[in-house]
């Protein structure tokens, strides 16, 4: 349980309701005293959202466009009045809602961040003592004394985030800001969320990136229609989410209904990828270092709790399994030594040419590396109905030392009609520490000098 200093922001059964007229002129109407017939249509563009967000901690939201999701963060910024329900904001709030919408386009960058740190909330002198480093991290050069009129849409991005960024929020809303900056720029927006929550902010997001979400929130809530569906574990939902995108509404409510049941029937208290509990302190790097029994081993325990597969169409990907090159099956494997991920797929239809491919994420749901077969784009494997193939992905053992979740897809190359079956983190592999390295980056490129 969370006592009322640990939480950032909670709302309950928040819920946001619009009156649609026909005409202009019947909200006129609809306003004198002695109408009492409805001259509108109720539109809930959200209902009976319950979250709760702790300090320190980042949630996703994610949705089709019109979900509710920038409805919810309008409510819990306080540009929105809720129609029912309560929320509740624990410190000063920095929103990144509309970037640059509180501009004065005649006001020189320089007289554009005083106003809008001083309306933040921000004294002169925290101004003054902030204002070199907002000027370094914005980058717009000697426009910063230009007005704003002149700035390119990504120079008013930068400077708007460096501003809302460097007010030490207790809490920052991010709405699909980062969307529209260059690569590089999203970089060192991501490091300053990364290093504002280090510092105990808490952050609620939106973003239609799924390896976004993935890789810097803690957990996701789904909404469609205005209505939350499922809150948890970022690859599962997402995985979720991208099974749903176009799916009707039916299918939303049969398919959420079901990962639910799956979930409440995993053994309690286990809810991470490993099945451990999130309540207990974990130091997953603790069992990675260096072990006497260092050989390769299959170890029957070691299992994906995060594991998610696509609706088959015409293939299934029926197994996994993880071989040395000397062909003992093994999931945990010293570092530096090469492996080769087995897949097998059976055939329930004729296909003219496959393709395969298989991948290898980390804990953030981050696509470390991976490979397909054939390699050449528009060439593939002819398959035939009812038969099964295991294809074979060889890697010459460069991952860090770490638990890596396993998956893949399977496609025909003569449809452009997507994958016809795909797993997601369908097992673990685990690499041990026999060398006591200090892994930096992602994988180990040094092996091969």
């Amino acid at each position: 349980m969370y006592s009322e200093e640990d939480i950032a922001i909670k709302t309950i059964r928040l819920s946001k309701c619009y009156r649609l007229y026909e005409k202009p002129s019947q909200r006129l109407v609809q306003a004198l005293p002695w109408v009492r017939q409805s001259l509108y249509r109720e539109f809930w563009a959200l209902r009976d959202v319950n979250l709760t967000l702790s300090r320190g901690k980042t949630l996703g939201v994610i949705g089709r466009n019109g979900s509710g999701k920038s409805t919810l963060l309008q409510l819990i910024c306080g540009t929105l009045t809720p129609t029912e329900g309560h929320v509740s904001v624990n410190g000063r709030i920095g929103a990144l809602l509309e970037l640059g919408s509180g501009f004065n386009p005649e006001y020189t960058g320089l007289e554009n961040v005083r106003l809008n740190a001083a309306v933040l909330g921000l004294r002169e002198k925290e101004i003054d003592k902030k204002l070199d480093a907002i000027i370094a991290f914005a980058d717009v050069g000697k426009f910063i004394d230009q007005p704003v009129k002149q700035y390119s849409s990504g120079m008013v991005v930068r400077l708007a985030f460096a501003v809302q960024a460097h007010i030490d929020p207790a809490i920052l809303v991010v709405d699909e800001a980062l969307a529209v900056g260059d690569e590089l720029f999203q970089k060192r927006c991501f490091a300053r969320l990364e290093q504002l929550k280090e510092a105990g902010s808490s952050i609620l997001m939106v973003s239609h990136s799924c390896s976004q979400i993935n890789q810097h929130c803690d957990d996701v809530l789904l909404l469609h229609k205005g209505k939350p569906k499922i809150i948890g574990e970022p690859n599962r939902i997402t995985a979720l989410y991208q099974r749903l995108i176009d799916a009707p509404d039916d299918e939303w409510h049969r398919v959420v209904s079901d990962e639910k049941k799956e979930r409440e029937a995993l053994p309690i208290n286990t809810n991470d990828k490993f099945g451990r509990s999130k309540d207990k302190t974990t130091d997953v790097s603790a069992d990675t270092r260096r072990e006497k029994d260092w050989r390769p081993r299959l170890d029957q325990e070691l299992k994906s709790y995060s594991a998610f597969s696509y609706p088959s169409d015409g293939a299934e990907i029926e197994s996994i399994s993880i071989y040395t090159l000397e062909g003992i099956e093994a999931n945990t494997i010293p570092h530096g030594v090469p492996f080769d991920i087995r897949i097998r797929v059976r055939h329930d239809r004729d296909f003219g040419s496959i393709r395969l491919g298989c991948f290898i994420a980390n804990q953030n749901g981050g696509k470390v590396t991976g490979q397909t077969i054939p390699r050449q784009r528009g060439k593939g494997y002819e398959a035939s109905t009812g038969e099964k193939i295991t294809f074979s992905f060889k890697f010459h053992g460069g991952l860090w030392p770490g638990y890596y979740f396993i998956g893949g897809g399977v496609s025909s190359t003569t449809s452009s009609g997507g994958f016809l079956h795909r797993v997601i983190d369908k097992e673990v592999l685990r690499i041990i520490d026999i060398d006591l390295v200090q892994p930096i980056g992602d994988t180990d490129l040094t092996r091969s000098i």
